[in-house]
């Protein structure tokens, strides 16, 4: 399948699954967002809002509530943060481009950890795999992705349409670049 399919395929995939459940996905990402004000929480209400997109993409229901399963990856979310943030800075430091390097390769760490229940160094291990196997899917992605974050961040309230679809997106792309996708 051709890069640009594989592009279409996760995004259309992602919109209709956000659509049908937009009014649980964006309140659930604003009691994630709240409940970021303490530090301590910042990795755990991520990993809940993955959680909830991880359930979606399964074709599982979800509610509100589900947001708080983030806590169940408490210590694995820290990790995840911890390691990737490390590595990133490091190879930023060296020269730029390993950093930038490692965040295309990462950049499906969290939702390998919630999808495939996988420890930290293995998500890493595992997202860096496919990241390598599709490495010009993923740098388009990331592209893709950062754009519409952005747009997001830059309306302010529109982050709470566009942090759940990125994140359906990437539980999506994992999916597709593992092969265990539908075509439709």
């Amino acid at each position: 399948m051709k890069i640009e399919d594989q592009i279409k395929q996760v995004f259309v995939k992602s919109w209709k699954v956000f659509v049908d459940n937009f009014v649980v996905l964006i309140l659930g990402t604003l009691v994630a967002l709240l409940m970021m004000i303490f530090i301590i929480t910042i990795p755990p209400m991520i990993f809940g809002i993955y959680y909830m997109c991880a359930q979606l993409v399964n074709g599982k229901k979800i509610k509100v509530s589900d947001v708080f399963q983030g806590f169940n990856y408490f210590f694995r979310s820290w990790g995840i943060f911890i390691l990737g943030a490390l590595g990133v800075l490091l190879g930023l430091i060296l020269l730029i481009v390993p950093g930038l390097l490692l965040i295309v390769l990462w950049q499906y760490a969290i939702a390998i950890a919630v999808i495939e229940n996988r420890g930290v160094i293995d998500s890493l291990g595992r997202s860096f795999d496919l990241g390598k196997k599709h490495f010009a899917f993923s740098v388009v992605f990331l592209i893709l992705v950062w754009m519409i974050s952005t747009l997001g961040g830059l309306t302010k309230v529109g982050v709470l349409v566009t942090l759940p679809f990125s994140v359906l997106a990437t539980c999506f792309a994992v999916m597709v670049l593992s092969g265990k996708s539908k075509k439709k």
